[in-house]
């Protein structure tokens, strides 16, 4: 073989030679497929959630689901604070009572073994005095305690409810009779039999009362007494027993009015709106109530819930 024919055949193996070691060195690396691939695994959340989001990726509140009541039911009402209720924890209230009216203290009528004789002298009274002499009309009129104001017992029996007052009145007049005695010197109460029944009522009812107790004019003019409310039984009560007794300085005024005018059968410890007032006019000879003053400072007369409370004692 020629020379250049012998180089050319070297040059051949060279390049065979070549191949063959790309092919192994190819052949020894790892090509894919050639192995199980690293599986991926997603994180497992938790009730929480905590697994799914960051620390400091922001959450979005759920909603709790609407309430479903069943038969009868009903949502609970917010409650309402009366006027007057004392809180005493953290969202609780003491509400008023609704048997006694917020209005000056409680009046307490003593039972009676045996009633007191009615004969215009209070010397047998012996119960707790209580005072008429918180002005509530006629207020430029009056010039004090001794214009027109009011010292009274009060006690009951089975059968009535009794008064006795010391009226102290400087100048004494009474000229009306029947549904005018108000226009003179006289004696009014009021009662509300249903206490708790109308608690928040502020107009007057069927069970409201207001009865008038003249002592008369000592003269030609006698003694009487008048219903103005409950407006269906207005009128004069002849079955109220009166009796009084003038003094240099007012009048002593002794009552008894039986429990049927005011549809009443009483126990102890009930009670009821009250308020007791004395009546004043000063002008001789002229029909006109000037002045009045009362048991209760907030006394309206047609609003019950302005008076105070009686209470009837064992």
């Amino acid at each position: 073989m020629g020379g250049s024919q012998a180089r050319a055949v070297n040059v051949k193996r060279r390049k065979r030679l070549a191949i063959l070691v790309l092919a192994g060195t190819i052949l020894s690396c790892t090509l894919p497929g050639t192995s199980s691939p690293t599986p991926f695994v997603i994180p497992t959340a938790d009730v929480t959630l905590t697994a799914m989001f960051s620390e400091t990726e922001q959450r979005i509140p759920t909603q709790p689901p609407p309430i479903t009541l069943g038969p009868g039911s009903s949502p609970t009402p917010s409650p309402t604070v009366l006027l007057g209720a004392t809180p005493v924890a953290s969202g609780t209230i003491t509400p008023v009572s609704q048997d006694t009216r917020p209005n000056g203290s409680p009046v307490e009528a003593a039972f009676m073994d045996s009633p007191p004789t009615l004969d215009g002298d209070l010397s047998d009274w012996s119960s707790s005095t209580f005072n008429a002499n918180q002005i509530v009309f006629g207020a430029s009129n009056w010039t004090g305690a001794s214009d027109a104001s009011g010292v009274y017992y009060i006690g009951w029996t089975n059968e009535a409810l009794y008064f006795a007052i010391k009226v102290t009145d400087d100048t004494f007049v009474q000229v009306s009779s029947g549904s005018q005695i108000f226009k003179g010197d006289e004696v009014e109460i009021q009662l509300d039999t249903n206490l708790q029944g109308d608690y928040f009522s502020n107009v007057l009812s069927g069970d409201d009362y207001q009865i008038g107790l003249s002592p008369g004019n000592f003269s030609n003019l006698g003694k009487e007494s008048w219903r103005w409310y409950p407006v269906s039984t207005r009128g004069s009560l002849s079955v109220i027993t009166i009796q009084a007794a003038a003094r240099s300085d007012g009048y002593d005024l002794e009552a008894k009015i039986p429990w049927s005018v005011f549809g009443v059968t009483p126990n102890a410890e009930d009670r009821f709106g009250f308020a007791l007032s004395v009546s004043d006019n000063d002008l001789k000879g002229a029909p006109v109530q000037q002045s009045m003053v009362s048991s209760i400072s907030s006394r309206t007369l047609s609003n019950p819930t302005t008076w105070g409370t009686l209470i009837l004692g064992q």
